[in-house]
């Protein structure tokens, strides 16, 4: 069971480092934003946590944001 859970670990961070090194600056921030975002709605459910008004209006923008981007990349072109 341990070498499993490692296992998991251990692909998961390949992963992750792959992202980080391949990846333009700009998925970056949208991974990062996704995954704080992921582990907000996952506190929500697991603790018991208050999600406020400021926090919505951050998570629209956050999901609004990489639309926009590429529906303006896509007009320029």
């Amino acid at each position: 069971m341990i070498v499993e859970e490692t296992d998991i670990k251990l692909n998961f961070g390949i992963a992750i480092s792959m992202v980080m090194k391949y990846a333009d600056n700009i998925v970056k921030v949208y991974s990062t934003s996704v995954a704080m975002l992921l582990t907000a709605v996952v506190s929500v459910f697991l603790f018991g946590f208050n999600l406020t008004l400021a926090f919505f209006l951050g998570a629209t923008q956050v999901t609004e944001i990489p639309f926009n981007n590429f529906l303006y990349c896509w007009n320029k072109s």
